[in-house]
Formats: structure tokens, sequence, C-alpha cells
């Protein structure tokens, strides 16, 4: 679901649009073109993070990076992703600000918008899908974008965006059956239920890579660097300083999907994960263990075109963290 710029038209049927996430640890950034249907990517790169309490500044892209737009992602902690239901209108396709705002229980610094996936018949309620981000977080992203290319054609919150990324690799796959989607990097951790190619649910948990290195700070008295060094080393036994961190979390997700299979009638086998903390070796294993599901990997490079030498083997061994920007490029290309 996108969030466009007050500013800004809305821009139609692009071809050439720049991806960026702006998370804790980096800037991730693609550039994707679409030819005839076909989607390339035509550059990658990995950069420092933005400092979202700092005043704006120009960014700076690559040469190469540069195309008229680009569509935004980012994980900023006051974002918001929920699942609302509300009776709508036969005319209406949306809620009202006001109404999304008083549902959500957000004031009105917080810019706000809904996408409508299951309209209610008879007595029931419409199902949204809604995200709201601050309008100091908005604000900060449009002045680095103030002059020039490539101009933001939107704005979305990184928790939704990856999702349009593990549709296009992924969606024929399990078109058909009941699956969770999960993102997870420094400090948030969002998921998703899809049914049928529906979704179903979405949430946020603040639950990411820096918990895991404090706990092994603390757990083993080492300095942060050499935690983090400790959590990529598959010789370690760590599993049990993991599950504690990732208790919290895995029980949420745990409730949410004996409510999907419950409310749906189906079962849900099949984990799809994502995100820089994906890469742990350890990661995988104890969220296997701890939720009785299938754990899946997969790239936001799968189903793209591209040369060899546009992912540099450095990247490409980091593909999953460039869901959530692969995603809001997608979702620029196929915005109707």
């Amino acid at each position: 679901m996108k969030k466009e710029p007050k500013n800004l038209g809305k821009i139609r049927r692009l071809t050439d649009v720049v991806g960026i996430d702006f998370s804790t640890t980096s800037t991730k950034v693609v550039r994707l073109k679409k030819n005839k249907g076909e989607m390339s990517l035509v550059g990658v790169d990995l950069l420092p993070a933005l400092d979202f309490g700092s005043a704006s500044q120009q960014i700076e892209l690559p040469r190469n990076m540069i195309a008229n737009y680009s569509c935004l992602a980012y994980s900023g902690s006051a974002a918001v992703v929920r699942m609302i239901k509300d009776p709508l209108p036969a005319e209406e396709i949306t809620l009202s600000e006001a109404r999304l705002r008083e549902l959500l229980n957000l004031e009105d610094h917080f810019r706000v918008s809904a996408t409508l996936i299951k309209r209610g018949t008879g007595r029931q309620d419409s199902h949204f899908i809604t995200a709201a981000i601050p309008e100091d977080d908005v604000r900060f992203l449009l002045n680095i974008f103030s002059s020039g290319s490539p101009a933001p054609a939107s704005i979305e919150v990184a928790g939704l965006s990856f999702i349009a990324a593990f549709l296009n690799a992924r969606g024929d796959e399990c078109a058909n059956e009941s699956v969770c989607v999960i993102e997870s990097g420094e400090s948030v951790s969002n998921f998703a239920f899809i049914n049928q190619g529906e979704i179903v649910l979405v949430g946020k948990f603040g639950f990411g890579g820096g918990m895991l290195r404090s706990k092994v700070v603390k757990d083993l008295g080492v300095d942060d660097e050499l935690a983090g060094s400790i959590l990529q080393d598959r010789s370690i036994n760590i599993s049990a300083t993991i599950s504690d961190v990732m208790t919290p979390f895995l029980k949420q997700l745990s409730i949410s999907k004996d409510f999907i299979e419950r409310h749906h009638g189906c079962r849900v086998s099949k984990v799809y994960v994502s995100g820089g903390l994906s890469l742990l070796p350890h990661w995988a294993s104890v969220f296997k263990s701890m939720i009785h599901a299938e754990i899946i990997h997969w790239s936001p490079f799968e189903k793209i075109q591209y040369d060899s030498e546009v992912l540099p083997e450095s990247l490409a061994k980091q593909a999953t963290r460039f869901s959530a920007a692969m995603g809001a490029a997608i979702g620029g290309l196929e915005a109707v």
C-alpha cells in the first residue's frame, strides 16, 4: 500500500524507478525498469543509514541509480501497520482520514492511509490494511528529494512493501495455500499471513538483531562487535540465547497463526523469511523448533531479469535485505 506525498500528483505507468528502503542500519537502493511486461534490475547499492533525528539534506545517489522517480520505504519505530474492519458505504472505496485516525487511535500529526482488501456484504464490515507515518518523517523524506531526480512518487511503510516483493517472487507457488511471511531487521519484525493469495493479517513487533546482540553481550560478557561475530558463527551454539529473546515474538506469531487457522479453516505450514536477521545461521532452526512450520528463505530478485555484473557477489549474499526496497519499486512499476 502506497502513501503518496501530498505535494505530488499521482504518477502513472512508471517504467523506470528507484526503490529506496531507509532502514536502521543502512539505506538499500535498487533500480528497476519495466519493458513489455518484464521487470529487470539495472542497479543495486547499499548506502549508509540516515539519521531521522538530524536535519535532512539532499540525498546523493550513484549516477547509475538515478531515475526520474523513486518509491520510498522506511522502518520508523513510530510507523503503524494494522488490519482493521469497519462499515463502508457501497459508493465508497476507503475510509476518511478522520475515521482512520479514530480507529488507529492516532493524532493529527500522523499521515494515514488505507487499502480495501475485502468489501463487506450485508451487515458485514469491510476489511482494510492501514498504514500511518508521522508527518515529521514524511517531511524529512521529502526534503532529501527537494530538487532534481529522482522525485518521490510514493512513501510506504517497509512492513508492507516487502509483501509486494514476496508476491512477485513466490506468489504463484503459494496461491492455493496459507502461508506466513516475515521480514526481520535490526529493530523491527513485520509479518503477514496470506490465505489463498489474500492478505488476511499483518503485524509488527519490536524484535530484531539489536536485541539478539544485546542478549549475547549480557550472557557472554563480550562487546557489541564480538557479539555480532558470535551470532554469525555456525560453530558456536547460542540457540538458548536466541530462543530467550525470540520467545515473546514467536508467542504472538503463534497466537496469530492459530487464529488464522481457526478463522479461515486452513493450515499454515510454511513461513517465508527475509531481512537481515534471517541471514543468521542459528535463527531459522530456533524459529522452526518453536513455530512448527517449514522455514523457507527467498530472494526478492527472483523472477527479475538482470545481468551478473549488476548484482555483485557481496550484495547477492545479502539479497534478502533488499526485500522492502524491491517491493517499493515493484509497487511503483505495477501501479495502475
